[in-house]
């Protein structure tokens, strides 16, 4: 059973989901099931919010920033839908749908999201969504009065659902829900993430965040859980292991690479953070990551990776 203290300490990121979830109200524009033959593929046209539900078999949908791979029960959302295809790797059924938002106060939270957002296993996490997608396509393109209404509420708890489900699997990226709680913070972090070698400092963050130094810093640690000079370490540190399963960068390209004024800084940074300096964990073939014990180069973060 949790501690007073440890359901203290959730209940702001419960807080936090719970507002976005407020804010999702989708009207549905298309939906459809597809029964897609193994070995055959189906192109996708690009839309606002489009999702994809797996009845049946296994799927890849190519097009995305990567391949995604889904099997029975799996569910995905792609914000920002471009062109894509669904292939299946067996035969398979699947229900698709276009999504947009019913009111103003829905569109920020499309450009919130990812641009794919993935619940492997989401009818077993949320057994209830099976049947509401069978229901969802009886009440689309019905006839009867409110059919529309009807399927918009729907797909709006299927896409809600599907949200918790990568918030509580732990594959929502660090920043997303602190942009819902501080899109100053959020600012910085999304500064630091996208360009770890910039010579960052607790001032200049401040400034990206349009904050004082002290507010920043006391605001950065309560919303990430780290001071903003470890969490930089960490950040850095993620795209080391990146860059270093490049073997045509040498570890001096890659201390440059993220900031670090030698390479002994970076080695040492890199040892506090994986246990071994960056060559060793090369030879090792780069993998798999570790964390280790505290220090001043901070624990390992997870990183933004689609759930997929």
């Amino acid at each position: 059973m949790p501690t007073a203290a440890a359901e203290r300490a959730a209940r702001p990121v419960v807080d936090d989901l719970e507002r976005v979830l407020l804010r999702l109200e989708w009207t549905v524009r298309e939906f459809g099931r597809a029964d897609i033959v193994a070995g055959s593929s189906r192109p996708i046209g690009e839309g606002a919010v489009r999702f994809h539900y797996v009845v049946s078999g296994a799927i890849e949908i190519s097009g995305c920033a990567a391949p995604v791979r889904l099997s029975a029960g799996d569910f995905l959302m792609l914000p920002r839908a471009g062109a894509h295809r669904l292939g299946a790797t067996e035969d398979a059924v699947v229900a698709s749908g276009l999504l947009e938002a019913r009111s103003p106060s829905g569109l920020p939270f499309a450009f919130d999201l990812p641009d794919s957002l993935g619940s492997c296993g989401f009818v077993v996490r949320e057994p209830s969504m099976g049947p509401l997608v069978d229901t969802l396509g009886l009440e689309f393109g019905g006839m009867r009065t409110g059919n529309c209404l009807m399927a918009s509420r729907i797909a709006t708890v299927i896409a809600s659902a599907a949200v918790r489900s990568w918030v509580e699997s732990g594959c929502a990226p660090d920043q997303w829900l602190v942009s819902v709680r501080d899109p100053h913070i959020a600012r910085a972090v999304a500064a630091m993430r996208e360009a770890p070698g910039e010579s960052w400092t607790v001032d200049r963050l401040a400034r990206v965040a349009r904050a004082s130094r002290t507010v920043f810093a006391e605001r950065f640690r309560e919303l990430v859980g780290d001071s903003p000079n470890r969490y930089l370490t960490a950040v850095r540190m993620e795209h080391a292991m990146l860059l270093l399963r490049d073997r045509r960068l040498s570890v001096a390209d890659v201390a440059a690479r993220l900031g670090y004024s030698s390479d002994a800084a970076f080695s040492r940074a890199f040892r506090r953070h994986t246990g071994e300096s960056p060559a060793a964990w090369r030879r090792e073939g780069a993998g798999p990551r570790r964390s280790a014990p505290d220090g001043d180069g901070g624990q390992a973060r997870p990183s933004a990776v689609p759930a997929a």
